[in-house]
């Protein structure tokens, strides 16, 4: 099988595209950096600019997947400019792609899209799975993730003869980056502590089962939405005394005041602050290699 990805630098990407080779399949990665080049048989990348409506036509060639990952980081600190970036990198390359398949004819198995699971409503006590995701006008990203899903929803009524499906990220657990990079290194110096109260559902998912379902989905014919959280989400006090646990140190800070948290980070303190209890009731075939957080913790750890 081959696959086109968008998005294919950032640090799923990048793991997706591994697993992809090791399972045989030929991968081609779009980018805006005309001078990458791979020394991979199996991998290859072609140039594309969605602000300018460039692409290399010849990155279409053979390809039975799309996966979709392209967007702006929603961890650089949200200013004017970066919440406009967010929103408009997600909605232009996302429609740009479909826009190219549909217009070329593209004859796909699939079409894989990123979004997150800011599609829930903030909740402490509520459990949220795939039925029940709201439009908050008062939330940014909740609002970028609802028009995103809707490009995507727009071209599957258009393109009948394609499996789509959603893929609602959690918060994604690597070596390589985000959350457990930071954490980690904080606890290693005893700076590590709670935001707020800590009590907020953290719904997370280790790399490699985020990776594997991606490709779980271009492989058969299941399409709609999928919550990609492991099975046991925990409260964010829980997920960083682990951390520090598996790491041999400890929390012995206070936990950080919600108006201290809102003073440094402005609006984007709803990524840290916000509770998302999120199960998926669409991913029960799948069997996790990380279930719980000791287990993923413990082997992102060693």
């Amino acid at each position: 099988m081959k696959l086109l990805i968008t998005g294919g630098s950032g640090t799923l990407g990048r793991e997706i595209t591994k697993l992809a080779i090791a399972n045989n399949h030929q991968v081609n990665i779009l980018t805006r950096n005309k001078k990458l080049v791979s020394n991979n048989i199996n991998l290859k990348y072609y140039y594309w600019n969605p602000n300018k409506e460039e692409i290399d036509s010849e990155c279409f060639n053979g390809v039975n997947s799309v996966i979709n990952l392209a967007g702006f980081s929603v961890f650089k600190l949200w200013t004017k400019t970066n919440k406009s970036k967010i929103l408009s990198s997600r909605l232009i390359s996302t429609l740009f792609i479909l826009k190219q398949i549909k217009e070329r004819g593209i004859k796909l198995n699939s079409f894989v899209s990123a979004s997150g699971i800011a599609a829930y409503p903030d909740s402490i006590s509520k459990t949220s799975s795939e039925k029940n995701s709201e439009s908050i006008p008062d939330s940014f990203i909740n609002q970028v993730v609802v028009k995103w899903e809707s490009k995507v929803l727009e071209f599957e009524k258009q393109l009948p003869g394609i499996s789509f499906s959603i893929l609602r990220i959690g918060l994604v657990l690597s070596k390589e980056g985000g959350v457990f990079c930071i954490s980690k290194k904080l606890s290693m110096i005893y700076a590590l502590s709670p935001l707020g109260r800590g009590n907020q559902w953290q719904s997370w998912i280790h790399i490699d089962d985020a990776s594997s379902i991606f490709l779980k989905c271009i492989n058969n014919t299941s399409k709609g939405v999928f919550n990609l959280v492991a099975p046991n989400p925990v409260v964010q006090s829980e997920l960083l005394r682990k951390i520090a646990l598996y790491n041999r140190s400890a929390i012995i800070l206070p936990n950080i005041p919600k108006f201290i948290v809102k003073l440094f980070f402005g609006q984007m303190s709803e990524l840290v602050l916000s509770s998302q209890k999120v199960i998926s009731n669409n991913l029960n075939d799948y069997n996790f290699k990380f279930p719980d957080i000791d287990s993923a913790i413990k082997n992102l750890s060693n």
